[in-house]
This record gives C-alpha cells, structure tokens and sequence, in this order.
C-alpha cells in the first residue's frame, strides 16, 4: 500500500494521531510548493480569463492594465515581445469597450497601433464597434486613417474617402492673437520664441454651424523655433496666423479650399483668416 494510518494512542491522554509513510509526506510537501509556484502574472491572466467569461468587465480592465504595467519585470519572456504588448492593449481596448469606457478603448487602440502597425484591420474593426457618437467616430476615424497611412500605407482604407469634397466632420480651431515675439539665447543656439492669447470655436459639422467654445484665454500657449534648427511647424503656423484661426487638427475635405497647410508632414496644423463658413464679423 502506499501509506498506512494507524491510530496510535500517545501516552498520558486519549489523543490519536495518524502516522503517515514518507511518500505520502513528500506528496503533501509537493503539493504545497506547487501551489506557492504559481506566479503572480499567472495569477492575474487567470484572473482576467475569469471576469471576461463572467462579463465582469470592468474588473477585466483592472486585470489587463496589470499585465499591462508589471509585463517589464512579471511576465515570461513569450509574453515581453512587442506583439504580445499590442495584443495586451486590444484587449484592453475590447474589455474597456464592454465596460462602457470608450475613451480609455480609444486610447487603448491608439497604443496597439503605435505598438504594431499590422495590427490596423484589428484595430479599425474595434474602432468601428464602439458606443460613440456620429461626429466623434467620424473625426476618429480620420485620424487613425492618417495613422495607419503613416505607419502600415498597406492597410490605409480610408484614404481615398477623404478625397470626397464633401465630407465633413466637426472639429476645434483657435482664434490666435500673438502676445509676445522675442529671440532668445538657449544651450542650443539662438531661438525664437512667441507666446499667444487664443479663444475656441467648434464647428458642428451636423448644424453646420460655427460656434464660440470658450472666452479668450491669456498666454494659452508658446511656440518656439532655434534660428539654426529646422522649422518648426506649430511656430510657422501660429506667426504667419497671428489675428487669424489655427488648428493642429485635420480639417474635413469639406473646409479644406479655405484653410493654408498642412504645416505639418502628418497632414496637420492649418491657419486661415476666416474658417470657410464662420460669419464675417465673429464677436471679439
């Protein structure tokens, strides 16, 4: 047999106590150890499968944002590659859609794709499926269509929508006045540097309206550019913008005629003396 358990009565009261064979010790021994193996990021993977198949969503959050932080120093060297970092932030991206998050799933997304640009039909498929509203999946859309034309040009479907004249989308520009132009001496050379006073206006693409989103704000920002370095294109923009609009955003194709850029080699940043639209006299 592979153990014997014979009661045996100990001298001076009626206690009985079983006397096991070594094998059986060495059995309990390893199961004790085998249970105190088990890592923590197997743990929390075990955790994360859990929550997912009982749709406890948002706790699947918390667990893959933990595989997510501790994979540098927990997880085993199959699962520190950078695909298996961008799967970690679509699934991320998945669980957090389920929970009701959409902006925490489009920030997820926006990492799996910096992470591994093969991933954009995965991506964009996500995208597709989130709770948003008509105007803000149409803006996202556009910029993961330029994100994905920049780093996979293979996967770019969106391209040749934008090439449609008429499609329109809401978007924020800012009315700039500059406050102060100067060059200055840095470790790096001469620099110019400006600073500005702006005010918001939003673009509802729906009632195809202009709007004031804010008051005007006093030293909102700075732009800077060394003399001897290349330029800078938020710097261009904004002083040859100065009592004019500018956005760092994409304008729709439908605007596009009334704006001058892109500055920028993403197909960003644009200025214009009067957004296509805006009234002629907007209240100062």
């Amino acid at each position: 047999m592979a153990y014997t358990a014979a009661p045996v009565k100990s001298t001076g009261d009626s206690t009985h106590r079983l006397r096991y064979s070594p094998a059986v010790r060495w059995c309990c021994v390893l199961l004790v150890f085998a249970a105190g193996c088990t890592s923590a990021w197997e743990r929390h993977e075990s955790l994360l499968a859990r929550h997912e198949s009982r749709g406890d969503y948002a706790a699947a959050v918390g667990d893959v944002r933990w595989l997510i932080d501790n994979a540098f120093d927990q997880a085993p060297p199959t699962a520190q590659t950078s695909a298996a970092e961008a799967a970690r932030y679509v699934r991320l991206a998945d669980a957090a859609a389920k929970a009701g998050k959409p902006q925490v799933a489009v920030e997820a997304l926006r990492e799996a794709l910096t992470i591994d640009p093969h991933l954009a039909p995965k991506v964009r498929a996500q995208l597709d499926r989130l709770p948003l509203p008509a105007a803000e999946r149409d803006r996202l859309q556009h910029e993961f269509a330029w994100n994905i034309a920049a780093l996979a040009p293979a996967d770019d479907v969106f391209a040749a929508a934008d090439d449609d004249p008429t499609r329109c989308w809401s978007y924020r520009v800012r009315e700039v006045r500059l406050r102060l132009s100067r060059t200055v001496k840095t470790a790096d050379g001469p620099q110019r540097q400006v600073t500005y006073d702006s005010r918001a206006w939003l673009f509802d693409a729906p009632s195809a309206q202009w709007r004031v989103d804010g008051d005007w704000v006093s030293n909102a920002g700075s732009e800077t550019e060394l003399i001897d370095g290349p330029a800078q294109p938020r710097y261009r923009a904004l002083t040859a913008g100065d009592h004019q609009f500018y956005t760092d955003e994409r304008v729709p194709p439908c605007h596009r005629a009334g704006w001058q850029g892109p500055y920028d080699s993403d197909g960003t940043v644009f200025v214009a003396a009067r957004p296509p639209g805006m009234p002629s006299a907007p209240p100062r």
